[in-house]
């Protein structure tokens, strides 16, 4: 079972306005983070812009009309290189900083976009996707660390949701910048829509020097005015005396002076404890729930989804593709929204017994529709897409990365989303390869077996899933750890030991 919370609660002054628009450190820091963000926009551009490239006969002739196979091929080729990426991805975010992974991984999103937009055959457009997904690999690493890090305590849990929530605004544009290529009638139809998959990591290049690095990195590596400076200026106005700002630098060095111990271990500081193992089992369990509920089949192709409830020609499977993105993207910003204010636990319950309604919605009316091939079965199929992608979203898009991040410590952070991101992108070449063929054999009981996943997950969220609202990423360290064993490792360190996680109460500014 999760550990439970303790009913005190710390309260600390800090020199921020409770609006946080209204607030000079604030305003600067969100805007900070957005750019960050924006890297994540590249992932859900390219499994939308690829969906839709099916839809697009000049595509299918410049790649020699694939089949089943080769389609599968050419979208796992991806996550082919964002499992080679996520390896190096936690080295470079550790020993050079979140900042120096981030230049790294706009600079291979870039040249892949390059070269994927000038193929003229099947082999140029897959090294260009492979580049592509190891770029991916190391933004998805160092950024939501760095998302986390640098975010204010009062909003961690919103601004760190809303990393993977522009995952959909990146498919949004695919979708709609896709639907007006389309109607081209050269190969300039894809080509367009690939070279826009460029701007983000253009873009975050060119935002990254003005940047701040991450604190806790700074701290890690005893840079510890540059950290006071970094946390005063964008938590406190400048306030270098602040209550929270003090309590902060405390509170990571402590934390960093006990995790110095098992750091020298390298990776198997992922599974040398008791606390590390459960830690990571929950992390790797939440890339699980999120990749195989089913929903990636909806996004990685909708179009042979439509096709088979008699949905064809690119106009129509665009355009409801792009409303459909539209709506992922309002519902994930109102799971962000929702993280710190009814709980993590919460959102994860409401997601999955949402999809599993919709899962039930989907298998009936596509056996409806296999059996008389009415309309109303087809459009009624199509409504239980989009609810099954609002289950999905209200949670497992905003909180994929933000709840492991938020899980793991220093220490372990990179490496364990290093970890999480390659076993996802393993488990994504085994799905995404079979699920083509898996559709086109079986059809619509193919949503049988993601039923069955997830009411599997519905228990294992609530058996073993803990809430992290109201924590600091230092206390949150702390779960799962043996309180005794804590007590005697911080004595032998020469710290004082706190035998409680303890929430803080901001006390802001009128």
């Amino acid at each position: 079972m999760a550990p439970s919370r303790p009913d005190v609660t710390r309260t600390l002054d800090n020199n921020t306005n409770p609006k946080w628009w209204k607030d000079p450190g604030m305003r600067k820091l969100n805007f900070m983070i957005v750019c960050v963000i924006t890297a994540q926009m590249t992932c859900g551009y390219d499994e939308a812009v690829v969906g839709n490239f099916q839809a697009m006969k000049h595509w299918l002739k410049d790649m020699s009309y694939p089949n089943a196979s080769h389609i599968g091929l050419i979208t796992t080729i991806i996550f082919v290189g964002g499992f080679i990426g996520s390896f190096p991805a936690s080295p470079v975010s550790d020993r050079y900083g979140r900042k120096a992974a981030m230049y790294a991984g706009s600079f291979f999103t870039l040249i892949g976009t390059i070269i994927q937009s000038s193929a003229f055959g099947y082999a140029q457009f897959m090294v260009g996707r492979g580049l592509l997904g190891v770029g991916i690999s190391f933004t998805c690493v160092a950024g939501p660390s760095m998302v986390a890090e640098l975010a204010h305590p009062r909003q961690r849990g919103t601004v760190l949701g809303f990393f993977n929530t522009f995952w959909y605004v990146g498919a949004i544009v695919a979708a709609w910048g896709s639907f007006g290529s389309g109607h081209l009638s050269t190969s300039w139809c894809w080509r367009i829509p690939s070279l826009i998959q460029g701007v983000a990591p253009v873009f975050l290049i060119a935002m990254l020097p003005f940047m701040p690095e991450s604190p806790r990195f700074l701290l890690a590596k005893g840079r510890i005015e540059e950290a006071r400076q970094v946390l005063a200026e964008y938590h406190a106005n400048g306030q270098l005396d602040d209550e929270l700002v003090l309590y902060e630098i405390e509170e990571i060095s402590t934390a960093l002076a006990i995790q110095s111990r098992y750091a020298e271990v390298g990776w198997s500081i992922l599974w040398n404890t008791p606390a590390n193992r459960k830690k990571m089992g929950l992390v790797i369990s939440v890339f699980v729930l999120c990749l195989w509920c089913g929903q990636g089949v909806i996004s990685y192709y909708f179009s042979p989804l439509l096709t088979s409830l008699n949905v064809i020609g690119t106009n129509q499977q665009t355009g409801i593709n792009g409303g459909m993105q539209i709506w992922n993207f309002l519902v994930s910003i109102a799971g962000a929204c929702l993280a710190d204010r009814v709980g993590r636990r919460s959102l994860w319950l409401v997601s999955l017994i949402a999809m599993i309604c919709s899962n039930i919605g989907i298998t009936i009316t596509s056996a409806v529709f296999d059996k008389n091939g009415t309309n109303a079965a087809a459009y009624m199929a199509i409504l239980f897409l989009f609810f099954y992608n609002a289950g999905f979203n209200i949670a497992c898009n905003p909180l994929a990365y933000a709840y492991p991040t938020e899980i793991l410590p220093y220490s372990m952070r990179t490496k364990g989303l290093a970890a999480m991101v390659a076993v996802g992108q393993a488990l994504l070449i085994i799905s995404q390869y079979a699920n083509p063929v898996a559709i086109e054999a079986i059809g619509w009981k193919y949503w049988l077996f993601f039923l069955g996943m997830l009411f599997l997950f519905l228990a294992m969220v609530y058996f073993t899933y803990p809430e992290t609202k109201g924590l600091t990423l230092e206390e949150l360290a702390r779960l799962f750890e043996d309180d005794g064993a804590m007590v005697i490792l911080e004595k032998t360190e020469g710290i004082e030991p706190e035998a409680e996680i303890v929430p803080v109460e901001i006390q802001m500014k009128k």
